[in-house]
């Protein structure tokens, strides 16, 4: 009977002895692996600026002025051809804007044809860091530079 109670005694003491291994190296994984998660979001993140960086790049719809990108979309409405209108707004609202014009009724793009035009002729005002310009009457139209110096449609 001291026998088993030896046996028993050494086995739950090797028991505990690779449960306290095996705690101490799950530990130093999770820290390891803790340590390297901000510089995959990092890498991740860094990636995707590169991706939109590029696509901005490649984007030429566009004038050298908010007022000239503004004249291109009114013109290109004017003739019909909503596809390359909506290429004047920033990438994300290209197709909402591209569905909107398609489903107007050609009085309303009318009425804000006549709007835009007389929003050309206010002023508007730049952002602090110059990337950003804004015409708030009679409409309100928000623009942004792109990397290549192309101003881009936000909204209207």
């Amino acid at each position: 009977m001291q026998k088993s109670s030896r046996a028993r005694f050494f086995i739950a003491f090797l028991a505990m002895i690779g449960t306290a291994f095996f705690l101490f190296f799950a530990w130093k994984i999770y820290l390891w692996k803790s340590g390297k998660e901000p510089d995959l979001i990092a890498e991740a993140v860094r990636q995707a600026e590169q991706k939109d960086y590029a696509i901005a790049m490649a984007d030429t719809y566009g004038g050298k002025t908010p007022q000239e990108t503004l004249q291109m979309y009114i013109s290109a409405v004017e003739k019909g051809d909503y596809e390359l209108a909506s290429k004047y707004f920033i990438g994300a609202n290209q197709e909402k804007e591209l569905k909107s014009l398609q489903s107007s009724k050609r009085e309303n793009i009318e009425n804000i044809i006549r709007l835009l035009k007389q929003t050309l002729q206010s002023e508007g005002s730049y952002s602090e860091d110059k990337k950003g310009y804004g015409i708030i009457e009679p409409l309100y139209v928000r623009f942004k530079i792109y990397p290549n110096g192309i101003w881009k449609i936000i909204e209207i």
